[in-house]
């Protein structure tokens, strides 16, 4: 049965972030994911995946998303920033059970020439993805679409599986978030299949709004049995806009497990 695990930046809003692990244990997730957790110590964090019988999926490496950054790995100059952020990343994973690292390069501002920032996140990727494959930790790349990021360094899947066939590295996966495919790609189920061997985590929204499955364009019903076809045995995290409150637009999760509260 496919595992489904909410970001809870996006789902549960309608409680503070510290209650949300128990909302999202008690509608039935066994993982959540969490952009920028490290304002909560990680022992603290690790508690409340205890308490809650929580896994932690994913976690970004941190930068100033409130700032406007869309990441730093590719961004000329910021090496070192890039460094200590990473060495936060995976110092907090390994305290917190080892979820993916998921590592954004920035956006292209007119003064910068994305061949130059391309080699430079493919040479910031090397040294992270040694340091995480030290401590058994996956990093994560995701190409997001032109219409929410378009700046960003990449858009397109086969651009971040040329950065990963690149690194040779075999703890860097793709990312397949099915708003960013579908809004950038189209023939999603196609990209799907092509992709898959590259993929090590997969996040659902539907398009146009990115809101939960069942409000959009991608009939996830079908999706789901493509995904489940593949042998796909690892988490799909939950990254959209719930459209009402967070425990009336679960109806899409009831064939696994998911739904309104115990």
């Amino acid at each position: 049965m496919l595992r489904f695990d909410p970001n809870l930046r996006w789902l549960f809003t309608e409680v503070p972030m510290l209650d949300r692990f128990t909302a999202a244990a008690q509608a039935g997730f066994k993982g959540v994911e969490i952009a920028f957790p490290y304002e909560y110590p990680a022992a603290q964090m690790a508690r409340l995946l205890s308490d809650n019988g929580l896994d932690l999926v994913q976690v970004l490496a941190p930068f100033d998303w409130e700032g406007g950054e869309r990441g730093i790995a590719a961004m000329p100059g910021r090496e070192q920033a890039f460094r200590s952020s990473m060495e936060t990343a995976v110092a907090y994973a390994v305290q917190v059970g080892r979820p993916m690292i998921h590592v954004m390069p920035g956006n292209m501002t007119p003064d910068l020439d994305p061949e130059r920032c391309m080699a430079l996140f493919q040479e910031n990727l090397a040294w992270a993805a040694d340091m995480a494959a030290a401590e058994r930790i996956t990093l994560i790349l995701e190409p997001c679409c032109t219409a929410r990021f378009p700046d960003f360094l990449y858009h397109r899947l086969d651009e971040g599986i040329a950065v990963i066939k690149a690194l040779g590295r075999d703890n860097v996966k793709l990312c397949f978030d099915t708003f960013h495919v579908q809004m950038e790609e189209g023939a999603i189920t196609p990209k799907l299949h092509e992709a898959f061997p590259y993929i090590g985590h997969i996040q659902v929204g539907n398009v146009p709004g990115r809101h939960e499955p069942g409000t959009g364009e991608i009939h996830f019903p079908y999706l789901f049995g493509q995904i489940e076809k593949l042998g796909w045995d690892r988490w799909i995290g939950c990254e959209y806009t719930p459209s009402g409150p967070t425990l009336d637009t679960l109806a899409w999760g009831k064939p696994y497990g998911i739904g309104s509260a115990r």
